[in-house]
C-alpha cells in the first residue's frame, strides 16, 4: 500500500472511531480525497482496508457506509472477544512480566481518577474511559505475548467503539464496576492463576454488552 493510501486508511479511521462519521453514514470518495488530501484512487485503497477492519461496508451500486451493527451482531461481536480475550487473559497470566501488570494497574489508576472528577460531562467522561479502557484491553493482549491473537482480537475492540455510537451505554455506576473488574482481573494476574484470569475477563467483557436503543 502506498504512502498515500495509508495516510487515508489512517486519517479515515481514526474519523470513524472517534465518532465524526456516525454509524450508517455513506462515505463519499471525493468528498473525503478532498478533506485528506489524496486521490480517489488512495481513498479506495484506504476503504477497502477499512472494510477488511469491518469498520466500513461497500454495497453495490450504492457506496460504502460506516459500520452499523444490529444487536445480534453486537451480541456476536462481545461473545467472539469474550473467548479470544479469555484465551489472552490465560495466556497473561502464565507469560505476562511485571512490567506487564504494572502497566495494567496504571491503567486503571487513570481510570480511577477520572471517575472521581466532578467536572466531566457524562458523555466526556465516557469517551475518555472508552480510550483508555481500549489501552487496558489492547496491553491485555499485549501481555499473552501471542501476536496472532492480538491481530485476531484488536478489530473485534474496534467494532464496539463504532457499534456503541448508536447503542446506550451502561452508565456511571457501571463504568466504576467495569473498572473494579479490571483490578480483579490484575490480581487474578499477579496471582498466576490462569484459570481466574481467564474467566475474571469473560465474565467483564459479556457485562460490559451494550444494549441496542
Amino acid at each position: 500500500m502506498s504512502s498515500q493510501s495509508t495516510l487515508a486508511y489512517e486519517a479515515l479511521k481514526r474519523w470513524i472511531l472517534d465518532g465524526e462519521y456516525e454509524p450508517g453514514q455513506r462515505l463519499v470518495e471525493e468528498d473525503l480525497a478532498r478533506r485528506v488530501g489524496v486521490s480517489r484512487t488512495s481513498i479506495r485503497d484506504g476503504l477497502r482496508r477499512l472494510a477488511a477492519d469491518g469498520l466500513v461496508r461497500t454495497e453495490a451500486s450504492r457506496g460504502t457506509f460506516v459500520l452499523e451493527l444490529v444487536e445480534s451482531e453486537v451480541d456476536e461481536v462481545f461473545q467472539l472477544r469474550a473467548m479470544l480475550e479469555g484465551h489472552g487473559a490465560a495466556l497473561a497470566a502464565q507469560r505476562g512480566t511485571v512490567a506487564h501488570f504494572e502497566a495494567l494497574a496504571s491503567i486503571a489508576g487513570a481510570i480511577d481518577a477520572l471517575l472521581a472528577r466532578q467536572d466531566l460531562a457524562e458523555s466526556a467522561l465516557y469517551a475518555q474511559f472508552q480510550a483508555r479502557n481500549l489501552d487496558f484491553h489492547l496491553t491485555l493482549l499485549d501481555a499473552s505475548g501471542s501476536t496472532r491473537l492480538q491481530a485476531m482480537a484488536r478489530n473485534l475492540l474496534e467494532v464496539p467503539l463504532v457499534a456503541l455510537k448508536q447503542h446506550s451505554w451502561p452508565g456511571e455506576v457501571s463504568v466504576r464496576r467495569s473498572n473494579a473488574q479490571h483490578w480483579e482481573l490484575i490480581d487474578a494476574l499477579r496471582a498466576r492463576d490462569a484459570v481466574l484470569a481467564r474467566l475474571s475477563v469473560q465474565s467483564h467483557i459479556l457485562a460490559a454488552r451494550p444494549r441496542a436503543v
